[in-house]
């Protein structure tokens, strides 16, 4: 039979209507809506349906058998909603992004104030004695004081004519800074005399002293002496030296046995170098204690 027609009978004629399908349609029950009410029936008993429910159920499957030789649209049936669906959920809200609390920055701890040092005083350096002198000076003038018994007129270079022992006295000076370009010399001053009553001298000038092997040291000085002895004489046991100024020499070679004491062997020499008609010169020669500020 054609979808969109269907054959009823009435009073023995046969006619041919149009098809209106849907829930509205009149007819005799057909087999789908017979067949479903019995297992609807069935699984309602199963499950425990209310009988709300069950009326609605049924009321549903009715209608639909109502529908005599009805052709179900499938695609319609799949779009309508469920029955016993609820209202549809809500869409789901987007997750909302955690909100973030900034931190209080921590507090600095207030800086305690640094009080400046004073100001120091500044003092006036005490001038130390040079040529190994590292302890001092005496009234910041005298370096060293060194005396000594010397073998009078006695040595390499001049004749022996006099006699006795002389005495030796001798003062050591701090540099002066002005003698710096020469090698920091000590100045000094010094008495020889003699104890037969023969020449004495006094004399000064400057001396150069090194050390070495670290307790020993070796000097030699330069300088000026002026004597009471005789120029010119016929004395046999006396020297003639010509002039009343003379040069003075010496060396020394010693031993440093602490920062203050020391011990050294000493050779002095005085003569005029020719300059006077007579030049028989005078030499010393003995040992010496020093002792240094």
């Amino acid at each position: 039979m054609d979808k969109k027609s269907r054959t009823t009978v009435n009073r023995g004629k046969q006619q041919t209507l149009p098809y209106h399908g849907g829930r509205n349609a009149r007819g005799p029950p057909g087999p789908l809506g017979e067949n479903l009410r019995p297992f609807l029936l069935r699984l309602a008993g199963l499950v425990g349906l209310s009988g709300s429910s069950l009326a609605l159920l049924l009321g549903a499957v009715s209608a639909q058998a109502a529908t005599s030789g009805a052709i179900y649209d499938m695609q319609r049936m799949l779009s309508e909603p469920h029955p016993f669906a609820g209202p549809p959920a809500p869409p789901a809200a987007a997750p909302m992004a955690p909100t973030v609390v900034p931190r209080a920055a921590p507090r600095a701890a207030p800086r305690r104030a640094v009080q400046a040092p004073p100001p120091r005083t500044a003092t006036k350096p005490r001038p130390t004695a040079r040529q190994g002198d590292a302890t001092g000076a005496l009234w910041d003038v005298i370096s060293e004081v060194r005396t000594g018994l010397l073998a009078h007129d006695q040595g390499p270079f001049s004749s022996n004519k006099e006699d006795g022992v002389d005495i030796n006295l001798e003062v050591i000076f701090v540099t002066p800074e002005v003698l710096d370009i020469i090698w920091s010399p000590r100045p000094h001053f010094g008495l020889i005399g003699n104890s037969s009553g023969d020449t004495s001298q006094a004399y000064a000038g400057l001396g150069w002293e090194w050390d070495f092997w670290r307790t020993w040291f070796a000097g030699f000085t330069l300088g000026g002496a002026i004597h009471d002895g005789k120029n010119t004489t016929r004395a046999l046991d006396r020297k003639e030296l010509g002039c009343r100024v003379l040069f003075h020499e010496s060396i020394d070679f010693g031993y440093r046995f602490s920062k203050r004491h020391s011990v050294m062997a000493q050779l002095s020499h005085s003569s005029n170098a020719k300059l006077c008609s007579e030049n028989e010169g005078l030499e010393t020669i003995g040992i010496r204690y020093g002792y240094r500020f």
